[in-house]
């Protein structure tokens, strides 16, 4: 499964095209080339072709291909790849084609800091393949001259979209700390709009907050309310459909400027505190300026801190998820079955053995039944045969599906997002306190912190996080927690609805430590 990374070297308007390589989940972007600028209105176009695997659209939802377009100056040795705007917004809209591919539509939300290119029609099960896949830029109003010579990059992510809709938090007070209507009543929480939710201490048929007792978490049966610009899962809204893996993570901090790339570095004291391969982390980061390379780009990316997931997401116009999102993906709109993890089922099976002796990015699981990474196990096959650090961690994203695979066999959610359940905890902004009811839902913009010591962080207004000094963007974890379990957890924290580290602050990079991010859909 591979992803390439495409730039181009253009001097006055023609390009010379290459490609330098990374790889992802089934997605594609390659032969990344400029047109002829027109200085009258800033503006080029940029091409390229895409091709992901399995991809669909039903009645209930679809994937896509999240794309984001990047100019850096050639003669800047050091990089500063920095998102450039589309020029016009919609379905389908001007100086915008989908390429000769078929039965595809392009939209591009009302921020124009990237486009989602989509199946069109309902029925359509397949690969996508499309050439000559074209988006519009606005080159002044990033930052460039009508004669810099510059590169564009185009950098793609897996999305799968979540429908608007009711659905239930909770799962009648099964799991630990699951949410429910009262203090005599273990029914879930109804989520049926957007609008502003009144916690209490009632008795039956409200809703009332069950706590973990997390440092600063609210108390169970707390009075308190969920402001209405909290997203809670029932607008649509669009997800990774992988939690980050390796390869996109290099290119996202090679992208960077030198001072940024350093607080970013997973290979630093800060988070692994080594370039070895730990807990089958393979990121290693050398060099003025600091380069970063990866063995096993398709692998599910540990050691990621608050900091690091929201720069990430910043980067690429996302946001974190809230812990309401999660479980609307995970289960959808059916009722709660009691004790299910993602997957719908209460039948979970652990990841032992990794099939070949090599893992590139095809590898699968040969245990019988499994559907998860969890409880600390030690693997055979695969890397492990390299020694200590390849035989426990995480996996590569979606590696329990395969071609006669079910939900429940795969470990996908409900309206197919994969590993929400295991290999990595899953950063969330919490329902637990104060601080991550103050989010709003604000979209990351692409430009990340430049005051000096604070460079490379997000800066993104009301996340979780954010410094009293606002200026120095996100350097702490408050307003954060974790859903879905890791590698390293037993089965009960793998539960949809378990909420044991949902209110968590933690501003660590740990070895179970990984995320992913959504965006809001703001058609129509």
């Amino acid at each position: 499964m591979t992803e390439h990374f495409g730039k181009i070297l253009i001097a006055a308007a023609l390009g010379i095209l290459f490609n330098a390589p990374c790889f992802a989940n089934n997605l594609s972007v390659t032969n990344v080339t400029l047109g002829t600028r027109n200085p009258n209105a800033k503006t080029v176009a940029v091409t390229f072709n895409v091709s992901w695997q399995n991809s669909w659209r039903n009645k209930i939802n679809y994937d896509a291909a999240w794309l984001t377009v990047r100019l850096n100056k050639a003669q800047v040795t050091t990089a500063n790849e920095v998102l450039c705007q589309i020029t016009a917004t919609g379905l389908n809209p001007a100086g915008t084609s989908t390429g000769n591919g078929s039965n595809l539509q392009l939209y591009v939300p009302q921020d124009a800091t990237g486009a989602f290119l989509q199946p069109a029609s309902t029925g359509f099960v397949g690969n996508v393949t499309t050439q000559n896949v074209q988006l519009t830029i606005n080159y002044q109003t990033c930052g460039f001259s009508d004669t810099d010579q510059i590169y564009a990059s185009v950098f793609g992510l897996e999305m799968v979209f979540i429908p608007q809709g009711s659905f239930y938090a909770g799962d009648y007070n099964t799991s630990a700390s699951s949410l429910n209507s009262g203090s005599s009543d273990a029914a879930p929480w109804h989520i049926g709009s957007e609008n502003a939710i009144p916690v209490t201490n009632a008795t039956s048929g409200g809703y009332q907050y069950v706590s973990a007792s997390n440092p600063g978490e609210f108390p169970t049966g707390a009075t308190f309310t969920i402001p209405a610009a909290f997203p809670k899962g029932y607008n649509a809204f669009y997800t990774m459909k992988y939690e980050i893996n390796e390869g996109q993570w290099v290119q996202f901090i090679n992208s960077l400027p030198a001072a940024s790339r350093l607080n970013r570095d997973l290979a630093d004291t800060n988070h692994k505190n080594s370039t070895s391969v730990i807990y089958r982390n393979t990121i290693s980061c050398s060099g003025t300026p600091l380069l970063c390379s990866t063995q096993r780009p398709s692998r599910g990316l540990n050691y990621l801190s608050w900091m690091d997931l929201a720069a990430f997401l910043d980067w690429d116009a996302l946001r974190p998820m809230t812990e309401l999102e999660f479980e609307k993906m995970s289960r959808g709109p059916l009722l709660p079955n009691p004790g299910e993890y993602v997957w719908g089922t209460q039948t979970i099976t652990a990841a032992a053995a990794i099939s070949g002796t090599t893992e590139d990015g095809t590898e699968t699981i040969t245990s019988s039944n499994a559907n998860a990474n969890y409880n600390n196990t030690t693997f055979s096959g695969g890397d492990s045969s390299l020694g200590v650090g390849y035989n426990m961690g995480s996996l590569r994203g979606g590696i329990f599906a395969v071609s006669n695979s079910t939900r429940a066999s795969s470990g996908a959610s409900y309206y197919g997002v994969m590993d929400l359940g295991g290999n990595l905890k899953e950063r969330v902004v919490t329902i637990g306190n104060s601080t991550g009811l103050a989010f709003s839902g604000n979209e990351g913009v692409g430009n990340l912190n430049t005051t000096t010591g604070y460079e490379g962080n997000a800066n993104v207004a009301g996340w979780p996080g954010m410094d009293a000094q606002s200026q120095n963007g996100v350097d702490g974890a408050l307003g954060s927690g974790f859903r879905g379990g890791s590698w390293g957890d037993s089965s009960i924290y793998l539960r949809t609805s378990d909420r044991t580290e949902a209110a968590l602050t933690s501003a660590s990079a740990l070895n179970t430590f990984g995320g992913r991010g959504v965006r809001t859909y703001d058609g129509n």
